[in-house]
């Protein structure tokens, strides 16, 4: 689907959300990410759009434009569910839709200025994993340059791990992957940051659940 950028997206005014918000734990996705015999489109999107919208969101940088690319994509499943059903993980094919649609979306873009709202987001939900390393501005844009820089596969660990505060099973989930695969991701992915911080070590001070 083309996603028309001027479009008014609903629930939206003025590039500013009324409702949604910056990512953030209270913003997690529900565990219930497997496929059910009884899942409907409408369930499927209230479950899943959270992340959706928290990973366009931390990668475009904008509430109204992160808006317009999960509206793009609820669209293109609506277009194919009765597909997208027989897919073992539902879940996993939405999410590398939306990774697909941001992709376009970043790639037809000049660089953008990341909101204020969105970056105090993303930082504030890596305080408890970089507790102490984090001692100046410029240190807190270098942490989110570095995250966008990830690989896919670890950028988006990260962002379902720190900012939506999943548990590992349910982010295998999304992305179709063994647990063991996402604990290898994250642990690849704090030292690349950490390495960005220039710090021996970025522990996870969290746990990883």
């Amino acid at each position: 689907m083309t996603i028309d950028r001027g479009a008014p997206v609903p629930g939206y005014r003025g590039g500013a959300a009324e409702r949604g918000g910056a990512p953030g734990p209270e913003r997690a996705a529900g565990e219930g990410v497997g496929p059910r015999p009884d899942l409907t489109y409408a369930v499927f999107c209230a479950t899943h759009e959270p992340a959706w919208h928290t990973l366009a969101l931390t990668r475009i940088g904008s509430q109204a434009d992160a808006a317009l690319v999960v509206q793009a994509v609820k669209a293109d499943l609506a277009r194919c569910w009765p597909q997208v059903l027989r897919f073992e993980e539902p879940a996993a094919y939405a999410w590398r839709l939306a990774n697909r649609h941001i992709g376009d979306w970043v790639a037809a873009e000049e660089p953008v200025v990341v909101e204020a709202v969105t970056f105090a987001a993303v930082i504030g939900a890596f305080k408890h994993v970089a507790d102490g390393l984090l001692h100046s501005e410029a240190d807190e844009v270098r942490l989110y340059a570095a995250i966008l820089e990830l690989p896919d596969r670890q950028r988006d660990v990260v962002i379902l791990r720190y900012l939506l505060g999943l548990h590992v099973r349910v982010i295998g989930a999304y992305l179709g992957r063994p647990v063991a695969t996402v604990h290898s991701n994250l642990r690849h992915a704090r030292e690349r940051l950490a390495r960005r911080l220039g710090v021996r070590e970025l522990p996870d001070r969290g746990g990883e659940l």
